[in-house]
């Protein structure tokens, strides 16, 4: 440094506490005035609606903490990377973001999440917060994976049980998305079915990733006559099977889990909607006896007037919630260690949706509600909320 002359010093030292230069001893992404936290979502492609809404929903709650100083004097910068529902993308993005981000939020689908599994645990970097259900985030035990949303597992096993206990239809049909997600879904609908009822799935259809063409599938289905169609897909693929199941005079009830985009699904669909059943993992957004929906639209209408309320803004609003309770009760140094143990911590936390989230050394699942909701008059309407823990499943050849 005694080369350095006086002015150059004064300027590094400057820079140094504007946040441009961590100090030696601090963890990737923590600085004197920031925290930057990573994302990889599908921000374009054929699944693009789901991480525009998410990103929406994180930087709404985001946003609002920084204008209040941040988190001990820390902003939140959040770094995202389109992976455009691409597991390929989503690998070299999650390398890019583990060396930048301190921790990683609000990862888009299954087959995405499920890739980059092994670079999350072996650099030891927390994920809070994945946008899929996936058995794979859950089982094994993941130490540095942090689901706040209900499984694909419980979203299935709930469309089940009110299928058979309430509507007492249990003729049910399966189209489910040829890969992790799609099979995940199906095999929890297959399960539960047969576990808790004895009866199997009277028949199935499978679709390619990004397939637009599924008239063949939905005639399959619509010739074995079931009362219920479940389908684990996304907005594009589930809407055409609809509306082409609706002109070969299909009579079903159509059931959805909470990947598929919601709104997207109703805007493709038109009148076609109507009827339509969704689990959830959150309530729906409108709905505002929930405190969290009445703060989501508030911020909203603060930082993105105009855009939409959705159920997956919703989530990224909650999944913001809980990365920020849980840095505030970091003890002693941030470090990724210290956020792992303080999400540990974090017992019966009460965002604002009727149900608390908790979590332990050995649990990561933060949630165990689901809820079913039903378009009716071009309106999501709750119809039943739900605690459930699905059983185990056997084993499914695909």
């Amino acid at each position: 440094m005694k080369c350095i002359p006086k002015f150059l010093k004064l300027v590094l030292i400057s820079l140094f506490l504007l946040g441009y230069f961590p100090s030696a001893q601090a963890e990737v992404g923590v600085f004197p005035n920031k925290i930057v936290l990573g994302s990889s979502e599908a921000l374009s492609g054929h699944v693009g609606f789901l991480g525009q809404n998410l990103s929406l929903g994180l930087k709404s709650y985001f946003n609002y903490i920084n204008d209040q100083g941040g988190i001990n004097g820390r902003k939140i910068e959040l770094l995202i990377l389109d992976d455009k529902y691409e597991p390929n993308l989503t690998i070299i993005n999650t390398r890019k973001l583990i060396t930048q981000s301190f921790a990683l939020i609000g990862y888009i689908g299954t087959p995405t999440t499920v890739a980059v599994v092994s670079e999350i645990e072996s650099n030891k970097i927390p994920l809070l917060g994945p946008f899929t259900g996936a058995h794979q985030l859950r089982f094994p035990f993941r130490r540095y994976i942090f689901n706040i949303r209900n499984s694909y597992w419980a979203e299935t096993a709930a469309l089940v049980e009110y299928a058979v206990d309430v509507l007492k239809k249990d003729k049910i049909a399966v189209f489910y998305q040829n890969d992790a997600y799609g099979q995940t879904g199906c095999q929890g609908v297959e399960n539960h079915l047969m576990k808790k009822y004895g009866k199997e799935v009277i028949c199935k259809a499978v679709y390619q990733r990004g397939e637009k063409d599924v008239s063949a599938q939905a005639r399959k289905i619509c010739a074995c006559k079931p009362d219920v169609v479940m389908m684990i897909g996304t907005y594009d693929a589930c809407a055409s099977f609809i509306k082409t199941a609706k002109r070969l005079g299909c009579k079903a009830i159509f059931m959805n889990i909470s990947f598929v985009g919601s709104y997207k699904l109703k805007e493709i669909l038109k009148r076609d909607a109507e009827g339509v059943i969704i689990s959830q993992v959150v309530p729906p957004p409108t709905d505002t006896k929930f405190a969290a929906v009445k703060e989501y639209q508030k911020l909203m209408q603060k930082y993105f007037p105009g855009k939409p309320l959705t159920f997956v803004g919703l989530e990224g609003f909650i999944d913001a919630k809980v990365m920020v309770e849980a840095l505030k009760r970091v003890k002693g140094a941030l470090t990724r260690e210290a956020l792992v143990e303080a999400f540990e911590n974090l017992k019966d936390l009460d965002i604002g949706i009727g149900a608390k989230i908790s979590y332990s050394k050995v649990d990561h699942e933060g949630l165990d509600v689901v809820y079913i909701t039903q378009i009716k008059n071009n309106r999501f309407h709750l119809l039943q909320q739900k605690k459930i823990t699905p059983l185990l499943p056997t084993q499914v050849t695909f």
